[in-house]
């Protein structure tokens, strides 16, 4: 076995790594790296469709490897990408035999736009149904390519033609794509069914755990050969609501006899703060969340706004059934009400033994419950009419189960309305006295320039309308430290691979038995 890892190194999420076993390579996670994105890109200076992968080659956003990427973005670009120091050139051959992904965080997943056609695709039915929702709701170009292929540069000849001349082109739209051009292979995995491939080193047995993260469907993988394993954790909590996968997950690593783990490490510190025990402040599990918002909305009487993670599921069915408890209705974003309409659809084409299982992990709520509407902002021309709105927001006239400012303003003590920062100018329309309104923060407290920028003007909206803003309510979806170190002793594998940190070094100083690897970007580790 040996591992090669070109994301994720000294810095939090762009994971990026090959498993390789005798003659087969096997990928997993191709993410966006966003501190290193930040350092070039904003929200209106993006890299350029027209140049395929030049931009994101040239400042290093994706590696430069053969044989790996679409030919569509590189046969017009043969003159600089075949040549130093990319090398890059049209083939079909793909060095990739499977892909796999551990959940649907553009960190780990958004590049996979950029891999071969034929890469087979390998996530679970979770994941599949997020991605699924944000192709839906994005307007990011590169997402809507994670599970579909459009050939970009495509020309196709005109419907109509004039007679006695030649065929006249176009360039390509999607209503120009046929569904068999279009489709990836996506392969829908199971949680606990290994899958088997043939190696020139023997059977490679590849098997998906869940694990518990701030979004659904995360999981962690065990890759076997020859009574040996390499683990790959992705991203995990132990703290969470669902703490038994990952305690279940140990067990299942320690069976496999593993001869390294590759560990994501979020919150670990530098070394003088882990020695000092800094690492240990502000510690919140989901069950805090749970007892602090609890006790926030039972002393408000006025209307509460509150901002979560909008993919959180966990986070979300709380802020439902605080809710109900108090009489109040949780009026959420559509972009949220179209992700749970999402798994209500996906789970009515499944066995009624995943039905069962899924709601007893994730209670989705009936839209014909009261406590829980869909509140609609105005569009287009500010009347709520059906040309107001596209797509999927115009759905949600005909089901009606929704609310206006209308609603919220007359009767505010009976909401808890989900606002975050792009809802902003609701507040306008909303227009509570000075005093009345509580912000219930439940996201985590901003770690870079542009979040603390936007939250910034946040405070500013808040202040300007007289609405107080709680502490920060919320629970990492990354395990702490101690857990950390407690997950990696039990599972006792001979070497330790940080990954999905910024701190790799403080590793050496937990104490483990086993050999702590500090990754560097595209050397070959053999084990």
């Amino acid at each position: 076995m040996n591992l090669e890892i070109f994301g994720g190194l000294n810095e939090i999420g762009g994971n990026k790594i090959f498993i390789n076993i005798g003659d087969k390579k096997f990928l997993f996670d191709f993410g966006l790296s966003f501190s290193e994105n930040q350092k070039y890109f904003s929200e209106f200076l993006t890299p350029r469709k027209l140049n395929g992968i030049i931009d994101y080659l040239y400042l290093g956003l994706i590696p430069s490897i053969n044989k790996l990427y679409r030919n569509d973005l590189i046969t017009p670009f043969s003159d600089i990408l075949n040549s130093e120091p990319y090398k890059i050139i049209t083939t079909n051959e793909n060095i990739v035999d499977a892909f796999f992904l551990t959940h649907a965080h553009m960190d780990h997943y958004k590049f996979i736009c950029f891999l071969k056609q034929n890469t087979p695709i390998y996530m679970n039915w979770i994941s599949n149904t997020i991605i699924e929702h944000i192709t839906s709701t994005s307007n990011d170009p590169l997402l809507h390519e994670v599970l579909n292929f459009y050939d970009t540069f495509k020309i196709v000849p005109k419907k109509r033609q004039r007679k006695d001349s030649e065929i006249e082109y176009k360039r390509a739209t999607k209503p120009d794509y046929k569904q068999s051009e279009i489709k990836r292979p996506i392969k829908i995995i199971k949680e606990g069914i290994p899958i088997s491939f043939k190696s020139s080193q023997g059977e490679v047995i590849i098997t998906q755990f869940q694990t518990d993260h701030s979004i659904p469907g995360a999981c962690s993988y065990i890759i076997e050969c020859d009574g040996r394993s390499v683990i790959y954790t992705g991203d995990f909590r132990r703290h969470g609501s669902h703490s038994a996968w990952v305690d279940d997950f140990i067990k299942k690593a320690c069976e496999s006899n593993p001869i390294a783990i590759i560990t994501e490490g979020t919150r670990v510190p530098n070394i003088e703060d882990f020695k000092k025990g800094k690492y240990r402040r502000g510690e919140q599990s989901e069950s805090d969340v749970e007892v602090r918002s609890r006790e926030t909305i039972r002393n408000h009487p006025g209307l509460i706004l509150v901002r979560c993670p909008s993919r959180s599921l966990d986070r979300i069915l709380l802020y439902y059934s605080l809710a109900k408890k108090f009489n109040r209705r949780f009026a959420i974003t559509p972009k949220i009400f179209h992700l749970i309409d999402c798994f209500r659809m996906r789970l009515d084409n499944m066995d009624e033994s995943v039905i069962k299982q899924y709601y007893n992990n994730y209670d989705l709520p009936d839209f014909s419950d009261k406590n829980f509407v869909i509140y609609l902002p105005r569009k287009g021309w500010g009347i709520f009419e059906s040309a107001d709105y596209k797509g999927y927001q115009k759905d949600i006239l005909k089901i009606g189960n929704y609310v206006t400012y209308k609603d919220v303003k007359k009767e505010p003590e009976k909401y808890l309305l989900y606002l975050d920062y792009f809802m902003l100018s609701e507040l306008i329309d909303l227009d509570q006295k000075p005093g009345k309104t509580l912000f219930l923060n439940s996201v985590t407290d901003p770690f870079n320039e542009e979040m603390t920028i936007k939250e910034e003007k946040l405070d500013m909206w808040l202040k300007r309308f007289g609405i107080s803003k709680t502490e920060t309510v919320h629970s990492s979806g990354h395990c702490t430290v101690d857990g950390l170190m407690d997950f990696l002793q039990k599972i006792d594998a001979e070497n330790i691979i940080p990954v999905h940190t910024e701190h790799p070094e403080t590793f050496q100083e937990f104490g483990l038995s086993g050999k702590v690897i500090l990754p560097e970007k595209g050397k070959k580790y053999t084990f």
